[in-house]
């Protein structure tokens, strides 16, 4: 995309930014950084001179709109309803055009080309995760034709610290006794990652694949546990299948009876909701019917939850070129949920998972993080 293609999807767009810096609390970024140009307000500003030509793109414009992490609080607060986190993508790919972006962007798609995966794994290694499951009958979950698929996505099956994830969600289904299958070393990234680095364009043969092998099994109905991939799906893949979360999943075989949650969990719970599965997806009741029908947990919420949650950091590709930011946006949520007193946080993303432990880690922070999965599979065993 060049400033000219800019120009028609989103000067209309960028003109309704009336300046008046009502998003600047909802901010990670900015809340961090504290500087204009990563603010919400400031990048529209940026989009509005760029394509007034009133500004070069440069090395400066691609820190600012390359560190957005993607997470659409902006869009919730906006009284003038404006697109933000829609222009900031596109930006990107006029960025990327301009060729100005994070070279590891090129590693990323060579990585996604040559494996299939973001992690540069053999994506034959997809199904690692059921060695997690005890006493599991060869070539289980891995059936030629099935009602549904099980998509699990790159984060959970190749990073140690969230393959419990899938573990958890195979064996709910199992005990449900529902027909599903995975596609194993046969599932691609659903190319999520390519539209953060402003590359949507690239991720046409994923897609295609991934279509390919879900025509293949015979699907009607993909469930994912990875909101990312179900936000792609949902927007990007045409596709008349049913699309599930698996928190919405769950709460389904939760109300038909399917799945008995039994044992006591004796905690203090709140909810945190991941930018792609609430604000960018819509799914917020569901995950937090899961939670309070487990026996023994006291549920509190957070005061900016729902639409108005404070993203975990870990969105946006940012976490790439800016760990440092990713740490800072995570502990502005560790703050938020210890100020509760809250013992854990229960959240519905792989990524958000990885991002809040790995700093309740590094800070010593006594505070569990846990998936719906594995609070689920707990109360049911």
């Amino acid at each position: 995309m060049n400033i000219i293609q800019l120009k028609k999807l989103s000067y209309d767009e960028v003109a309704k930014c009336n300046k008046c810096g009502f998003c600047l609390p909802s901010c990670p970024t900015y809340i961090v950084m504290k500087k204009e140009a990563y603010s919400p307000r400031g990048r529209n500003a940026i989009t509005r001179f760029a394509i007034e030509k009133k500004l070069e793109l440069n090395e400066d414009t691609e820190r600012a709109i390359f560190t957005c992490l993607g997470c659409g609080a902006c869009t919730a607060v906006c009284l003038s309803g404006v697109e933000t986190k829609s222009l900031i993508f596109r930006d990107r790919e006029c960025q990327v055009g301009e060729g100005f972006y994070p070279k590891v962007a090129e590693r990323l798609v060579e990585i996604l080309a040559e494996t299939g995966n973001i992690s540069d794994d053999d994506n034959e290694e997809r199904a690692e995760w059921l060695e997690l499951i005890r006493d599991l009958p060869e070539e289980a979950f891995e059936k030629e034709k099935a009602e549904i698929v099980f998509f699990v996505g790159c984060v959970a099956s190749f990073f140690p610290m969230v393959q419990k994830i899938p573990a958890n969600m195979a064996q709910i289904m199992t005990k449900a006794g529902l027909d599903f299958t995975i596609l194993g070393g046969d599932e691609w990234c659903c190319g999520f990652p390519l539209i953060g680095a402003g590359m949507p364009e690239k991720l046409e043969e994923m897609k295609a694949h991934n279509l390919k092998k879900l025509e293949d099994v015979g699907a009607r109905t993909v469930v994912f546990t990875c909101p990312s991939c179900y936000h792609t799906w949902t927007h990007f893949y045409d596709t008349d299948v049913q699309l599930m979360h698996s928190s919405q999943l769950i709460a389904e075989l939760i109300r038909e009876d399917r799945v008995t949650l039994k044992k006591d969990v004796n905690v203090i719970a709140t909810y945190h909701d991941p930018c792609d599965l609430g604000r960018n997806s819509g799914v917020y009741e569901e995950p937090r019917e899961v939670i309070q029908a487990v026996p023994g947990l006291q549920f509190v919420e957070l005061p900016m939850n729902r639409k108005f949650s404070i993203c975990c950091g870990g969105g946006g590709n940012v976490e790439m070129t800016d760990p440092d930011l990713t740490a800072q946006v995570a502990q502005m949520k560790l703050d938020s949920i210890k100020d509760v007193g809250a013992e854990m946080v229960v959240t519905a993303c792989q990524q958000c998972v990885r991002t809040m432990t790995t700093r309740a880690k590094r800070t010593k922070t006594d505070l569990a993080v846990k998936d719906l999965t594995e609070l689920v599979l707990d109360a049911i065993e």
